[in-house]
C-alpha cells in the first residue's frame, strides 16, 4: 500500500493531498530498488561467506580429498625411491661386479628432468608446490626405472653367455706352476731395472727356465704374435668380452695372429727378448682397455691360501 501525503493549506485552512510529479515517482522507484539491490548483495556476500552452497561444500570436499591423495603419492613415491636406491646400489656393487662390468654414472642414473618451465603449466593450480613436487618425483622415477631395466636387459644378455665367459675369461697362470721360479716384479709403480726411473709396471713378471712353455690363460683369439718394442716378441690374445692378455719378452712364439687358441695351449716359450735383465715372461691383463692387477686371475691354479700368497708377493714386488 502507497503512502497518501497530505500538505496543509493557510488559504482554505484544509489539509489537502498532494500528488507526487512523475520524476519524484520514478527516483522514489529507482531509490527502492537500489536500496534492494543493496541490501540483496550485501545478504549475498554474507551468506557466500559464512555460509557454503551444496555445490561448494562439494567442491571443497573433493579439493581436500585430492589434496590427501597428492600427499599419500607424494609419500609413497619417496618410499620407492629408496627401493630404486636399493636395487642400484645392488646392481652396481654385486651384479655388474659378478660380471666385471662397469657400474652406471649417475649422470645416467639420475638424468634431470627438463628445463625450469617444464611445469610451468602447474603453477596456476591450487597446492601448486605438492603438485609438482610430485610431478618430478613421478617423472625421475620414471626415468630411473628405464635405466635400470635396460640394466637388467644387459645383465640377462650376459647371464646367456655365462659358460663362454667362463672360458674366455683369463683365469690361470701362464706357467705351470713347478716350473714358475717366483715372482721378479709385481703390478704398480717400480724403479725399472734397465732404466733406472719410476715407471708403472702394468703386468707380472714370472721367473722361469729359457724355453719353458708359456700358456693361454683363456679361450680366445691372437690379436699379434711378433717383436712388440721393449716387450720383445710378444703374443696378444683378445678374449672378447673387454678382456687381453700380453705375453711378453718370450724366446719362440707358437702361434699366429687370427689363430684360435683355448685355455693351457702352448703359445709361446720364455726368453729374455726385447728390455729384459733375465727370462720371464711379461704377463699383463687388460680390461677395457685398462691394466688390471694379473695376480687376480690366478684362481683357477690356486686354492685359497695360495691365491692370498699370490697377491701378496705381486704386491710387494
Amino acid at each position: 500500500m502507497s503512502t497518501v501525503f497530505y500538505k496543509y493549506n493557510p488559504h482554505t485552512l484544509n489539509y489537502e493531498r498532494v500528488y507526487p510529479s512523475v520524476k519524484q515517482r520514478v527516483w522514489t522507484v529507482f531509490r527502492q530498488l537500489a536500496i534492494g539491490i543493496l541490501i540483496g548483495i550485501i545478504l549475498f556476500a554474507v551468506t557466500d561467506h559464512y555460509f557454503d552452497s551444496p555445490m561448494n561444500q562439494q567442491l571443497k570436499k573433493e579439493n581436500k580429498l585430492l589434496l590427501t591423495q597428492y600427499q599419500i603419492l607424494s609419500k609413497r613415491i619417496d618410499v620407492n625411491e629408496k627401493v630404486m636406491e636399493e636395487l642400484q646400489q645392488r646392481d652396481d656393487d654385486l651384479y655388474r661386479v659378478m660380471f666385471n662390468v662397469d657400474p652406471i654414472p649417475s649422470s645416467i642414473r639420475k638424468p634431470g628432468v627438463g628445463g625450469v618451465n617444464r611445469y610451468e603449466h602447474l603453477l596456476t593450480l591450487h597446492n601448486s608446490d605438492l603438485i609438482i613436487s610430485t610431478t618430478a618425483k613421478l617423472d625421475m622415477m620414471t626415468k630411473q626405472l628405464y635405466v635400470q631395466s635396460n640394466s637388467y636387459d644387459e645383465l640377462t644378455e650376459l647371464i646367456k653367455t655365462k659358460e663362454e665367459r667362463v672360458k674366455n675369461i683369463p683365469s690361470i697362470m701362464p706357467l705351470a706352476a713347478k716350473q714358475k721360479k717366483g715372482i721378479s716384479s709385481g703390478f704398480g709403480m717400480r724403479i725399472h731395472p734397465i732404466y733406472g726411473n719410476a715407471r708403472m709396471h702394468t703386468g707380472i713378471d714370472l721367473n722361469a727356465d729359457p724355453g719353458t712353455p708359456i700358456y693361454a690363460t683363456g679361450n680366445g683369439v691372437v690379436e699379434s704374435a711378433g717383436w712388440d718394442s721393449g716387450y720383445g716378441n710378444a703374443v696378444v690374445i683378445d678374449h672378447g668380452f673387454g678382456y687381453k692378455t700380453r705375453y711378453g719378452h718370450c724366446k719362440e712364439m707358437k702361434v699366429r695372429p687370427g689363430q684360435k687358441v683355448i685355455r693351457g695351449q702352448k703359445i709361446a716359450t720364455v726368453g729374455s727378448t726385447g728390455a729384459a735383465t733375465g727370462p720371464h715372461v711379461h704377463y699383463e691383463v687388460i680390461v677395457r682397455d685398462k691394466y688390471d692387477n694379473p695376480a687376480k686371475y690366478f684362481f683357477m691354479d690356486l686354492d685359497p691360501k695360495e691365491y692370498e700368497q699370490m697377491l701378496l708377493e705381486a704386491e710387494n714386488r
